[in-house]
């Protein structure tokens, strides 16, 4: 007989995880019983809120999703701190906790670790947070997360099964992974006017936060063509390492800004103009930015602060669709402008 627990190690390994966080306990005890017959490893760490960070650390490193597997209650409460660093920088990472048995949730028995309303807790941190009631629910919650993390902007997701859930016959032959959901593609006709206003600026600039990190080459090639600076984030340091365009210095700072205020048009890449890197010292006075063009997967991120255009789609595709537009047009750094 094959379990939920061992059923849920197939499918994580069919959707290309190599690699699980976390500490073995007696609410996950299932979890692990598929692991020895897989190929995916596992690391042990002293403590769970480790075991969150690592997972959020090799999401960072791979671009893939991290995966940790958590005790009920302290064991989960224990990598709050990891998920919600996840959320903030909008890193993927699936936590998958125990919860106790069905018939007793809600009810206050006094079961080991139990929480008042565990989900809820976790709702309020993660992009989602759901339960496992039975075992035909376990793929579609599976394909839901992973929809998460490559369909928009990515951060944690928790998955909790109850203890007799675990130790269910998965009798159900199916599972397979589905296939993975896409970003947004970018409108062809913003980005020909971005196009437009790019290529007419004399001073332009680029912003690269967290959500360009995986187009850095592109990024590279698009700052060439304009002959713009790029300045980074914290969390788009090093897209442009060591390369004469880019400026490794928070736009918080007065240079900085001075750069930005004299561009005639700006290009921010997957940033989201929070405080942390554009007001860091809260003196405010963060210049309006002329001719801004925002693209980031996120709709609701680019609606909170005013753009001339606004490109919801993945910085990588957009920025390669901005350089196949720009192809027609003289090269500026070639032709001596700016």
């Amino acid at each position: 007989m094959t379990t939920v627990g061992e059923r849920l190690v197939d499918m994580l390994e069919a959707r290309g995880v190599e690699l699980v966080f976390g500490i073995p306990g007696v609410h996950t005890i299932e979890l692990y019983r598929g692991l020895a017959g897989s190929t995916i490893r596992h690391v042990t760490p002293r403590h769970e809120q480790s075991a969150g960070f690592m997972a959020d650390g090799y999401a960072r490193a791979t671009g893939k999703p991290g995966v940790v597997f958590l005790i009920t209650g302290p064991g989960l409460t224990n990598a709050i701190t990891a998920l919600a660093q996840a959320r903030a920088d909008s890193v993927p990472v699936l936590a998958i906790s125990g919860v106790n048995a069905r018939a007793t949730l809600g009810k206050g028995l006094g079961c080991l670790h139990e929480l008042p309303d565990q989900r809820a807790t976790m709702a309020s941190i993660c992009l989602s947070s759901e339960r496992v009631e039975h075992p035909r629910d376990l793929g579609p919650a599976l394909d839901r997360a992973f929809s998460l993390f490559s369909s928009g902007r990515p951060g944690p997701v928790h998955i909790e099964i109850p203890t007799d859930v675990m130790a269910l016959a998965y009798e159900d032959g199916s599972g397979d992974a589905a296939l993975p959901a896409e970003p947004p593609r970018p409108d062809a006709d913003a980005i020909g006017r971005a196009t437009i206003l790019l290529s007419r600026a004399k001073r332009p600039a680029i912003l690269v936060g967290g959500g360009a990190k995986r187009a850095a080459e592109l990024v590279a090639r698009l700052a060439e063509r304009l002959d713009a600076p790029v300045v980074m984030t914290a969390n788009g340091r090093g897209i442009l390492h060591a390369h004469p365009l880019g400026v490794p210095a928070s736009p918080s700072l007065k240079a900085v800004r001075a750069l930005l205020a004299d561009s005639d048009a700006v290009l921010a890449l997957g940033t989201e103009f929070g405080p942390t890197d554009y007001d860091m010292y809260v003196v405010g006075g963060f210049p309006a930015l002329r001719g801004l063009v925002r693209i980031d997967l996120d709709a609701a991120q680019i609606a909170r602060h005013a753009c001339d255009i606004g490109i919801v789609a993945d910085a990588g595709r957009a920025v390669a669709a901005l350089l196949a537009a720009l192809g027609a047009a003289p090269d500026r750094a070639a032709s001596g402008e700016g």
